[in-house]
């Protein structure tokens, strides 16, 4: 078995890599046809930003693209000016191959298949890697001249040859094992993906109106050569296609493998190769059943980009199976061990200054304002009855990452527990289980670390907020794609108009995302009061939202509900704060206690971490232990016993001191 991570990384490869080839031959062909066409019969350039599923984000940086042309539904003499994008050409060109704000460029995903295959080493040939190199590098150098049109036919070619050679060393040096597997279902789905939005874009060519128009033949042949399909089509076809002769071609024929059908079909023969591929096959099959259904030779260019719309979800079915059943770290056993390999756990995303990423000197080291701290976490029970068993989960080991650094911890539990052990879970948390046992009516745990703190750079302010949920819609980075698990409702943080409506006095269109969170927590400390005893972790957000008080767990709750019901991703952080203020310094609520904290994901930057209790950016007077969805992901300590009598009683104390210097490592 390969790890996970590395899989991972040869499926988002093969993925990279295929778009790459097919929109630099999709935009080939276009422009090709486009200097070939007379005045009035071509489409201009905006439609290729709409078969790169970019609209949105192109439309927020550079104003509107300009309407897709009218889907025709009978005869025309000639297109209307609004068929024409108002856009520019070198602007869209641009924006399309080589602009890098665009994940989805030429250029982008040239750059990231080139870090997939660099984490994917173990498993690939070197001479691939090289090749990618040294694509990604002649491709930089000439990306400013794209312009020209002459440069740009050059640019585009050699993407599509190296791509194809890229592809078939690949196929020629690999294993046939689980890599070769996922990387050929990374190719095979984003195949499928580009070939029904272009088939959406070019419904008025994949399906002609009642009237023959003189160009016709011309638009169905630039769509067929877009596929590089045209050959493979003349040979398959009458003579004298029929009205559904090109849909049925492109979409159900099993023999031409960029069909839609043939990619599904690949997928789910790769598929069974793998073990727990039960969901997987299931999706596959799912899209394949809504595929063969399809009235090729009854429907129409609307008829064509409604039955597509229906087809998407059951194709991205697939793709979310994948995700879920091969890209998370194995299940933990009761005993804390991993089923399977558990180094194939898939890592946090790594963003460049983020708290995920201990930076190029892969160290926090000792530099000027670092804080040293110790921390003493102390958790007692007392049972009315002996207790037989106690089963516990602890989530108490401080983490590291670029701001902080856990040099020493110790978990010491009396009585001694019988087993104890450790695993990541999977948002890379540090989880230590232990079992108790022998009849006892008290117990303690008490966890003392030893960690080094830094402050980091303050955030940029970000895109407008509005923008970061698009790209969070269409961002395919591994740090985007990781970001999207904590934008979902939770178990304990649910999504609301309640909490849209809250939030949007500090969300109004185009503000700053950084901005507008600072003003949602400085509301938060403002509107609601900190009353301990008020609530426990089972009272529902909503109500909390009503009844305007509540602890530092309920606080963050509610900033993070307030985001994801905007449509943006957010995550449950616990830690501590810092005791004892500086000389000077105002005493932080939360302190003396576990703490919890708000954070939210700002793409190309990372994490930014917001305290509402105490109106506050997180700084170096913060620790963190843990993140996860909601409370329920990283509840310090939490268990069950056999035996104990009706009740306990619990007692939570946390000292963290400054300490005078750092200490050794």
């Amino acid at each position: 078995m390969v790890l996970a991570r590395v899989a991972e990384a040869a499926y988002w490869a093969g993925r990279y890599l295929e778009r790459a080839e097919d929109m630099a031959r999709i935009v080939q062909v276009h422009g090709e046809t486009h200097i070939d066409l007379p005045v009035g019969e071509d489409v201009g350039f905006g439609p290729l930003v709409d078969i790169a599923g970019m609209r949105l984000l192109y439309e927020e940086r550079h104003g509107p693209v300009g309407p897709p042309p009218p889907l025709r539904t009978g005869p025309v003499t000639a297109p209307g000016p609004e068929a024409v994008a108002s856009a520019s050409e070198a602007r869209i060109v641009a924006f399309v191959l080589t602009d890098r704000a665009n994940p989805s460029s030429i250029l982008s995903s040239v750059g990231s298949a080139r870090n997939d295959l660099r984490v994917a080493r173990p498993v690939v040939a070197r001479e691939v890697w090289e090749l990618c190199n040294d694509l990604w590098h002649a491709l930089v150098a000439d990306a400013p001249a794209v312009g020209r049109r002459d440069v740009r036919v050059r640019w585009l070619r050699r993407v599509v040859e190296e791509c194809q050679r890229i592809t078939g060393v690949l196929l020629g040096t690999m294993r046939r094992d689980e890599a070769l597997a996922f990387l050929r279902m990374g190719q095979q789905l984003e195949r499928a993906e580009l070939t029904c939005r272009l088939l959406a874009v070019r419904a008025d060519s994949a399906v002609p109106g009642a009237g023959r128009e003189p160009y016709d033949d011309v638009h169905r042949m630039a769509l067929l050569r877009s596929l590089a399909s045209y050959q493979p089509f003349r040979r398959a076809m009458p003579a004298r296609p029929d009205a559904g002769s090109t849909l049925r071609f492109l979409l159900q024929d099993e023999a031409f493998p960029r069909a839609v059908c043939a990619c599904l079909s690949e997928i789910g023969d790769v598929a069974k190769t793998l073990p727990g591929n039960e969901d997987l096959l299931s999706a596959c099959t799912d899209a394949a059943v809504v595929l063969a259904g399809a009235p090729v030779t009854q429907l129409t260019a609307v008829g064509l980009v409604a039955f597509l719309a229906d087809l998407a979800p059951a194709v991205r079915a697939v793709h979310d199976r994948i995700e879920s059943s091969y890209f998370a770290p194995p299940p933990a056993t009761r005993d804390g061990a991993t089923t399977g390999d558990d180094a194939g756990a898939v890592p946090p995303a790594r963003v460049r200054g983020s708290a995920e990423d201990p930076g190029p000197d892969g160290g926090i080291g000792a530099t000027p304002g670092e804080r040293a701290y110790r921390v003493v976490h102390r958790t007692t029970y007392d049972y009315d009855a002996p207790v037989d068993q106690s089963y516990n989960e602890a989530h108490l080991h401080p983490r590291d990452s670029a701001r902080q650094r856990c040099v020493a911890h110790e978990l010491a539990v009396d009585p001694a527990p019988r087993s104890v052990s450790e695993y990541r879970d999977l948002f890379g948390n540090s989880v230590t289980t232990f079992v108790v046992q022998g009849g006892f009516v008290h117990m303690a745990a008490v966890a003392t670390s030893e960690v080094r703190v830094r402050a980091l750079p303050p955030p940029p302010p970000g895109p407008p907020w509005e923008s970061v949920r698009t790209l969070l819609d269409i961002d395919r980075q591994a740090e985007a794609r990781a970001a999207r698990r904590c934008r979902a409702a939770s178990r304990l943080v649910p999504t609301a108009p309640a909490l849209a409506d809250y939030a949007t006095v500090s969300f109004p269109p185009g503000r700053p995302l950084v901005e507008a969170l600072a003003e949602l927590a400085a509301r938060i400390h403002r509107d609601f009061a900190y009353e301990p005893g008020f609530t426990s972790i089972t009272t529902p957000l909503l109500e909390v939202l009503e009844a305007r008080r509540g602890v530092c767990q309920d606080f963050a709750h509610l900033a993070i509900g307030c985001l994801r019901s905007l449509g943006l991703s957010a995550r449950y952080v616990s830690g501590y704060v810092e005791t004892r203020p500086p000389p000077g310094g105002e005493r932080l609520l939360g302190a003396d206690a576990s703490h919890a904290w708000a954070s939210a994901f700002l793409p190309g930057w990372g994490w930014v971490d917001v305290d509402p209790t105490n109106d506050r950016l997180v700084d170096e007077s913060y620790i963190t232990t843990a993140w996860g969805r909601d409370y329920w992901d990283v509840s310090p300590l939490r268990g069950s016993v056999e035996g104990g009598g009706d009740s306990h009683r619990l007692d939570v104390a946390v000292d963290v001191q400054r300490l005078a210097s750092a200490p050794a490592t």
